[in-house]
């Protein structure tokens, strides 16, 4: 009688157990679905929210696409995608051309506000060859860290690398060079060695201010509070 309440019990124990791992299989799945759900949503949002910049923000060497003659669109991508506060918004300066992007960093849970251009369907027109020349970034700012990035795939396309260079813009108008073969591969924040763009495979370009720089080190100027950055142009120059 005492073996026949002992197994009976185990099989309880059993059962119990065996529920609890199944309750708890479907609450992670249900949790999962929740995270990517989310994710699509704000995707979705933020690429419904695009600005365009005039086709003279973006002038290449062999500036022969149709893509950058009709000017470029700009949508945000922020920590919040990741359940950060950070927020970001996007403008366009009629009078000077420029696009404005400004916000206010919350570190409380985030790392970034970033912004880059819609569609990657084809190729800007840079050339193989433009891995020897140079963008020349004409802007102003806030004196913060920032980041200019290529792309060569959507932005949700976490497997795929983007490059990107940091820059300091000041709050006075300047011209700063960033020489294409210098960018920085990383991939969801974690750099790269030895990967180098092949310029005719970019199909974006985008701006972020980061926890991170560009080698993944810690950005010393990043912090909570406001910030902007105005970019007039970006100008592929041949290096002599």
């Amino acid at each position: 009688m005492d073996k026949e309440i002992s197994t009976h019990r185990r099989r309880m124990v059993f059962q119990l157990v065996a529920a609890t791992i199944g309750l708890t299989a479907v609450w992670g799945g249900y949790k999962i679905y929740g995270f990517i759900n989310g994710i699509r949503i704000y995707r979705e949002k933020t690429k419904s929210e695009w600005v365009t910049v005039p086709p003279s923000f973006l002038t290449l060497v062999n500036n022969q696409k149709d893509v950058t003659k009709e000017g470029l669109k700009f949508f945000r991508i922020n920590d919040e995608v990741m359940g950060g506060k950070s927020l970001s918004e996007l403008s366009v300066n009629n009078k000077a051309g420029s696009l404005v992007f400004k916000g206010e960093i919350n570190t409380n849970g985030g790392g970034f506000a970033s912004c880059r251009t819609l569609g990657d369907d084809e190729p800007l027109g840079f050339t193989t060859d433009s891995i020897n020349n140079a963008l020349k970034v004409k802007a102003k700012g806030d004196g913060q860290c920032y980041k200019l990035t290529l792309h060569t795939a959507d932005s949700w396309k976490m497997g795929t690398p983007s490059w990107s260079y940091d820059f300091v813009p000041s709050s006075s108008v300047e011209n700063y060079t960033l020489p294409i073969s210098d960018f920085i591969a990383s991939k969801q924040g974690r750099p790269m060695k030895d990967t180098v763009i092949d310029p005719s495979h970019i199909t974006g370009i985008g701006f972020s201010l980061s926890l991170y720089t560009a080698d993944g080190k810690p950005n010393a100027d990043f912090h909570d509070g406001p910030f902007q950055l105005e970019i007039e142009s970006v100008i592929e120059e041949e290096r002599k």
